[in-house]
């Protein structure tokens, strides 16, 4: 239950202060009995909600009393309600200049009282409640200003002591604030770097390529990236992040970029040749002038040529003599990967969209911004899946898998496939739209057989690799009888095979010169055999297809001796490829 309002009374009449006491008790009001000015200066501090003041009295009138009471700051805002006599337009105007709040004639009225003393009250109430709010707010702010400016204490201390390099830039790609990392990675003052862009502090490739990437995160999007950057003599492997920077209201109004360096940790990375390799043969001579001229554009490649013949190695090839060689290389097997995971590994998930995808994760296409993907096998990509490739070239964005949001990637597509694409559209197991986007620039690779000049040229190669993987310690040396069975054999597998050949001879050899029983070739033929196939009249092209698929299949299983792993690589595909085509043409396991 609320406390009654304590009234103080104050007159030099004790006839006057009893009088209004009364009415006071009458109207549930408590009072306090002040006999003067000093009296009521004292009581007034004692907490009371209002002040009923005589003006004329001895010593000190009310008009100094009031005064007083709105020169101190403890109870200054207290109502006070002049008692008097004097009805004059200057004695009024007075009382107002001295502070007081309302006017009572004497004698007084007890209604009149009443009046007067709610609605003064009243307003000492919403005053009363407004100060302890103003007091609450006022304490909030200092607390919030205080953890505010604790946090960002924590936040600069993070900030300047990262040892990732953090900056923050404007709308017009200005850097605005940044840490000490990136002045020690530029080796520059802090005054050198606000206010530039990145055409100040950068090669003009790297600036271009920078606020390229940089004002999609204007709009709204958030890129991660890794970048093989050369500064001041130095080559790094760089990992970006850039996300956008909002104001209170929601607008971009900057970005926030971290750059982590890389470098060592990112595991093998190939040098970027000066030149490519130069071959003997005519074939591949040209095969790889089609290769330069196409690292000289940004456009989509289509590689095709035999399982093994070397596509991955070109499309590598063409990254590294290109404008993107700074950028990351992805390659992906469409045949090596299931149909129900394909999309996922391609174009990423979101969190939750579906069994067991607990975060947000990228597909190869997105991490390979800035960079070059090569989808190898792209005849054994789903046909859905080729309709969502076909949607990323035409508009360079794409939806991960349970998102709506499109992101825009920068990356540059390489296929390559050892089918005929054509045959393929035809059949209806390849879309013709997609075929014509990827066929921009064409090149066959050559398979090994037409090109047999080159064979000592890769297996100096070959051997120098392989030296390095099986930590031989001495160079392997291989015997005339050896390479002449090498350069007499056809290669069916192409450049994988006499990898593995050669790969297989220097266990064999243990060390000594390779001899020819060592290559494991003299039980085969060194002409190629093909199985025989009957075409019937009534057969159609792609039962005849089928027949031929079914048929080399049936002869790798059988020169493997039924180990399904081993007929995969004589046929130079996929084990998991190996199986679903076995189901499809109805091959029983042997």
């Amino acid at each position: 239950m609320a406390r009654p309002k304590r009234i103080l009374v104050v007159d030099d009449d004790p006839r006057n202060r009893n009088l209004l006491k009364g009415m006071l008790e009458s109207l549930n009001l408590e009072s306090v009995l002040a006999h003067n000015g000093l009296d009521a200066l004292e009581k007034v501090k004692d907490g009371v909600d209002l002040v009923l003041l005589d003006v004329l009295m001895p010593d000190m009138d009310g008009f100094e009393v009031v005064r007083r009471i709105r020169a101190d700051p403890e109870i200054s805002d207290i109502p006070v309600v002049m008692v008097t006599i004097l009805e004059s337009k200057e004695h009024k105007l007075q009382a107002v200049e001295a502070g007081a709040n309302d006017f009572i004639s004497k004698p007084v009225d007890r209604l009149e009282l009443r009046v007067r003393l709610k609605s003064l009250l009243r307003m000492k109430e919403a005053v009363d409640a407004l100060k302890e709010h103003g007091s609450r707010l006022e304490t909030t702010v200092k607390k919030r200003t205080a953890a505010l400016r604790e946090s960002e204490g924590r936040f600069r201390t993070l900030f300047e002591n990262a040892q990732d390099c953090i900056f923050i830039k404007d709308l017009n790609l200005r850097y605005v604030d940044v840490n000490s990392a990136i002045t020690e990675f530029l080796g520059l003052p802090v005054g050198e770097i606000l206010g530039k862009t990145d055409y100040d502090l950068f090669a003009q490739d790297y600036a271009r390529q920078f606020q390229e990437v940089e004002q999609r995160v204007l709009e709204g999007q958030t890129v991660e990236m890794e970048q093989r950057v050369t500064y001041r003599s130095r080559t790094m492997t760089l990992d970006y992040m850039r996300f956008p920077m909002c104001d209170s209201a929601g607008e971009i109004n900057g970005l926030c970029g971290i750059v982590r360096d890389m470098t060592g940790r990112e595991g093998p990375v190939s040098v970027t040749p000066s030149s490519v390799d130069r071959y003997r043969s005519g074939p591949m001579r040209a095969t790889l002038d089609a290769l330069l001229l196409a690292a000289e554009t940004d456009s989509t490649i289509l590689l095709t040529g035999e399982s093994g013949s070397g596509k991955d190695y070109l499309a590598r090839s063409i990254h590294d003599h290109s404008k993107r060689s700074g950028g990351p290389f992805y390659s992906i097997n469409c045949a090596a990967i299931s149909p129900e995971l394909a999309e996922s590994e391609l174009f990423g998930h979101e969190a939750g969209a579906f069994t067991g995808a607990g975060r947000r994760k990228r597909g190869l296409v997105e991490l390979a911004e800035g960079g070059t993907l090569l989808l190898n096998e792209i005849g054994e990509l789903a046909l859905p899946l080729q309709s969502k490739l076909l949607s990323f070239l035409d508009s360079h964005t794409l939806t991960r898998v349970g998102g709506e949001k499109s992101v825009t990637v920068n990356a540059r597509i390489i296929a390559a496939t050892n089918r005929n694409l054509e045959e393929e559209v035809a059949l209806g197991r390849f879309r013709g739209d997609l075929y014509y986007r990827l066929n921009v620039f064409s090149i066959k690779v050559p398979p090994l057989r037409d090109r047999a000049e080159d064979i000592p040229d890769l297996i100096s190669k070959i051997t120098a690799q392989l030296k390095r993987e099986m930590q031989l310690p001495n160079d392997p040396k291989i015997g005339r009888e050896a390479m002449e069975r090498l350069q007499r054999y056809t290669w069916p597998g192409n450049v994988r095979e006499l990898r593995n050949v050669l790969e297989r001879a220097f266990i064999h050899s243990r060390g000594e010169p390779v001899a020819a029983t060592h290559l494991g070739l003299e039980d085969r033929e060194c002409v190629q055999e093909f199985p025989q196939i009957v075409i019937q009249p009534t057969q159609t092209l792609s039962d005849v297809l089928d027949n031929v698929e079914r048929s080399l299949i049936l002869d790798a299983l059988q020169r493997a001796e039924g180990k399904k792993h081993e007929a995969a690589r004589i046929l130079g595909i996929s084990r998991f490829k190996l199986t679903r085509d076995m189901t499809k043409l109805g091959i029983a396991e042997q």
